[in-house]
């Protein structure tokens, strides 16, 4: 079978990759395409073209970035059923092409191997494994499952046949003669066995790093064998490693440790390229290493690997500090030059060894506010005689000498310590810090990075519609990008199975401002997305009759984005200063601000008596819309500006007061009591009580569906805006363009709920476009306040007297509150206007709220605040609101 094509798309993909900027270079089999490494931005990154595996970077010693073309392009290396099918005439085309593609074997060396095995799945669906009979019989068996899809559904990678047991046994490559004296690696896996044969090594498979394949042993004893101890060089499988070498040195044989020094195993070693005598002479000293009973007998073994005059040696959990000397090696050896296994005696007399810590602290990665530029690094510390383990955050000064190394242990541990002098600790700093460090990005907001496209929650994300679960250290880390939040506070839960079961209780209990609202909360997930194309996005504002469900609403749709027990923030009752923290906390999620307009009776006649500047709020709106700015410690005059990221939701029992052009900028669902029905009560209840573990795979379902959401919303917006356009009774382009953006939004519902049907989407379509009517009525006049405020100033102004001079007997006009002389003008003092509402008995608007609205005045435009000479007091020059008369010249 030809398996080319999968060469090509590899290469394609790797072309389209523009982040790597490859280009084609050399001819025949020295033909690469080489770029821009991932790692450290130098023009060092290469591949072959013949054998497009592994992408490497050129500076091996300070970089070290590899990354292999399956985990950066995985979607290229599933699917095999579906790609190539099984036949009859080719009963193993799907278990071969996996060897051969995703393995690297070639298959015609090893085709009598294996058989194409089907696995039931849970669900009832086969799933087709490279299956490996065991134990030189037909009854026993190990496979492999080979698509990811179906290693999902089954919830392991490989299996046994039931009722199989391998205590003792083991698998070899058929056919494989051991020979007395010669060398076999004791492997874990089929895979590693047949990558360690095909490189020429002789090798067993014990199958699991709990097995030593004690009959295999026993069958070979006394011949010489040098056993290799080859397991996977991980935590779990190191103490049964130990345990295995012990053992066989009781038994009089010759065996040695092999450790890859890494995740990776043998066929991963195996595909690269590496494994070869040097790889596996390297292993076999990191092994010897790793089994040396005491730091002298470590230090023995790593001169043996690389030679020093001083060094820091790991025994258990302390560090130890080794001085060599040559010189006296020399004497003590008579000349003779270091050998493995004969210069123990030399080495001994000429080695020192001085404990240093009684702690053993791993650099693990240095985080970088992104912000700030700060750094911190970050230690994996695990101390002596105890459990426990320790991670510490140490700032740089921690790095600068040994009593403050040795202060930041001990204030990150129960009593770690650091005795160690300069030299000690600068082999420690050039272990952790020569060459390329992990880099970790932190971000102070959840959500979105535009950066890296990465959608950022506390121990998970996604990025390019695939879930990604953080580390253990709690960092998201995807190919080259590794990134958190360092936000708190904020737990969202996360789980990747969707239900979507509350649908028609959702419809029947918020109906079609319920819709509306989630089709917003599912946009806002989408917000820079929608920005970056539209350079805009709406704010929605949500009111209603108190009992109308608003807060159910809103926190039912929460659970929906796995927050729990939350509806918003209550602007009014925190300080100006922190309105800008609680807008930056998130990106591509929506700031539900909730009651932001305070109620009283009395005088101010059930209006608000306190209310929120909204207008502040204009900006927000726009891609990178500034929330405030703030000093950097610098000394310099640099800023940094807050962006905004996310949207913005306003939950309230009034309406917002603001101007035409923040008005404009807002969508406006109402909510009554006129839908609620006695019988959908039992389901409100029961939407109130779902536990958001049952809800939060929504989040999930959206999210991995990034890009085809994204597609339908561009797509039905354009529809809609021309539906809104076309409207004669709809001039505002805002108002246009924020409307069609939630009935696009509605419509791309159907991609992550497809039980929305047309006739309910048509009903939510027609309810906003009525919907931006309201809007554009709202703008063409003057709101409801102000419209009191001048038929009172009229009320109160205009009197009319009869009089009797030089021109003549006539009424005229008197001004009671006008100070302007100019006739185009219209100046009010307020104090003046609130005296005599008193004294004729007029309802008072407070004055806060008519100097929030002033400037909104469509009747008469605003002109500004400020001092007029007045027509009425001749001397005087109060401070008056100036407004135009309609047709006056403004002057």
């Amino acid at each position: 079978m030809d398996y080319s094509q999968i060469n090509s798309e590899v290469l394609q993909a790797l072309k389209n990759d523009h982040s790597l900027k490859l280009k084609q270079s050399g001819v025949g089999d020295k033909e690469v395409l080489r770029g821009i490494c991932p790692s450290c931005e130098k023009k060092t990154l290469w591949i072959k073209v013949n054998k497009p595996i592994t992408l490497r970077c050129d500076r091996e010693k300070e970089c070290r970035y590899e990354e292999r073309v399956r985990d950066r392009y995985p979607d290229l290396f599933e699917n095999f059923s579906k790609r190539f099918p099984s036949s009859d005439e080719d009963p193993k085309a799907t278990a071969r092409a996996y060897l051969s593609i995703q393995r690297g074997f070639p298959a015609a060396d090893i085709e009598d191997w294996f058989e194409q095995g089907f696995y039931k799945l849970p669900d009832g669906s086969w799933a087709e494994t490279v299956r490996f009979l065991l134990f030189g019989g037909e009854k026993d068996y190990w496979e492999r499952i080979v698509d990811k899809q179906h290693v999902k559904k089954a919830g392991k990678k490989a299996r046994f046949k039931t009722g199989t047991s391998y205590a003792g046994k083991h698998w070899a490559p058929p056919g494989q003669k051991i020979k007395p004296m010669e060398k076999v690696f004791i492997v874990e896996g089929i895979f590693h066995c047949i990558a360690m044969h095909l490189k020429g090594y002789k090798a067993v498979c014990a199958f699991s790093c709990s097995n030593l394949p004690r009959e295999f042993i026993k069958e070979n004893k006394g011949q010489g064998i040098i056993w290799h101890l080859a397991y996977d060089d991980e935590p779990g499988a190191r103490s049964h490693v130990a345990k295995y070498y012990k053992e066989l040195k009781k038994q009089n044989e010759t065996v040695e440790v092999a450790q890859t020094g890494s995740s990776k195993d043998w066929d991963d070693l195996y595909r690269e390229g590496r494994l070869n005598d040097e790889t596996i002479d390297n292993c076999v000293w990191r092994g010897r290493v790793f089994v040396a009973e005491t730091p002298k007998r470590k230090a023995y073994a790593q001169y043996g690997w690389k030679p020093f005059g001083k060094t820091i040696i790991e025994h258990n959990d302390r560090l130890h500090s080794v001085k060599f000397s040559l010189e006296d090696f020399n004497k003590a050896s008579e000349g003779e030059p270091y050998k493995w296994g004969f210069s123990w005696d030399a080495f001994n007399q000429a080695a020192k060894v001085e404990q240093i810590s009684n702690c053993v602290p791993k650099f693990q990665y240095t985080e970088i506010d992104r912000l700030t530029n700060e750094r911190r690094y970050f230690f994996a510390i695990k101390k002596s005689g105890t459990k426990r383990s320790y991670l510490g955050a140490f700032t740089p000064n921690a790095l600068s000498d040994p009593r403050a190394f040795g202060l930041a242990l001990l204030s990150h541990t129960d009593g770690g310590s650091f005795e160690g002098g300069a030299g000690d600790l600068k082999i420690l700093k050039s272990r952790w810090l020569d060459g390329e460090v992990n880099r970790v990005t932190t971000l102070p907001h959840m959500g979105f990075d535009e950066n890296t496209r990465t959608y950022i929650f506390p121990g998970f994300g996604y990025q390019n519609g695939k879930l990604i679960t953080a580390n253990e250290h709690g960092f998201l880390q995807q190919g080259d990008t590794a990134i958190k939040t360092t936000l708190e506070g904020m737990p969202v839960h996360q789980s990747d199975k969707f239900d979507g079961s509350w649908w028609p209780d959702f419809v029947k209990v918020f109906h079609l401002n319920g819709i509306a609202a989630l089709a917003y909360f599912t946009a806002s997930l989408f917000a820079r997305q929608i920005k970056e194309r539209h350079q805009a996005f709406h704010i929605l504002e949500i009111t209603g009759d108190p009992d109308a469900g608003k807060s159910t609403l809103i926190r039912f749709i929460w659970k929906l984005l796995g927050r729990d027990n939350y509806e918003g923030v209550d602007l009014l009752s925190t300080s100006t200063s922190s309105y800008g923290r609680n807008l930056g906390k998130v990106s591509n999620l929506p700031v539900v601000v909730i009651e932001s307009d305070r109620e009283t009776s009395g005088g101010t006649g059930g209006r608000p008596a306190k209310s929120f500047e909204w207008d502040i709020f204009k900006k927000i709106t726009d891609l990178d819309g500034v929330i405030d700015s703030r000093g950097v410690k610098t000394n310099d005059n640099k800023t940094h500006d807050r962006i905004f990221r996310g949207s913005m939701v306003i939950s309230q029992n009034a309406t917002v007061h603001a101007s035409a052009a923040m008005l404009s900028r807002i969508v406006h669902l109402h909510c009554t009591t006129a839908h609620k029905r006695t019988e959908n009560r039992p389901l409100a209840d029961r939407l109130k009580r779902e536990p958001v573990e049952n809800l939060a795979g929504y989040l999930h379902q959206v999210l991995t569906h990034e890009t085809e959401w994204l597609s339908h919303f561009f797509n039905a917006f354009e529809s809609h805006r021309e539906t809104l356009t076309a409207d004669k009774s709809i001039s505002q382009g805002r108002v246009i363009d924020f409307h069609a953006q939630l009935m696009a939004a509605v419509e791309a519902l159907q991609v992550v709920l497809p039980d929305f049907d047309a006739s309910l989407i048509n009903q939510v379509q027609e309810h906003l476009v009525e919907r931006a009517r309201d809007r554009q009525r709202r703008l063409n006049k003057d709101h409801p306040i102000i419209e009191q405020f001048w038929d009172t100033y009229h009320f109160l102004n205009d009197q009319v007297v009869y009089v009797e001079d030089d021109q003549g007997k006539r009424h005229v006009n008197t001004d009671r509150l006008n100070h302007s002389i100019d006739p185009a003008l219209i100046a009010i003092n307020l104090n003046e206007y609130m005296e005599l509402c008193r004294k004729r008995g007029q309802e008072l608007i407070p004055v806060a709220e008519l100097k929030q609205l002033f400037p909104t005045s469509q009747r008469y435009p605003f002109a500004g605040y400020k001092r007029i000479r007045s027509k009425r007091e001749k001397k005087a020059s109060p401070w008056c609101w100036v407004f135009k008369r309609t047709g006056g010249s403004g002057r």
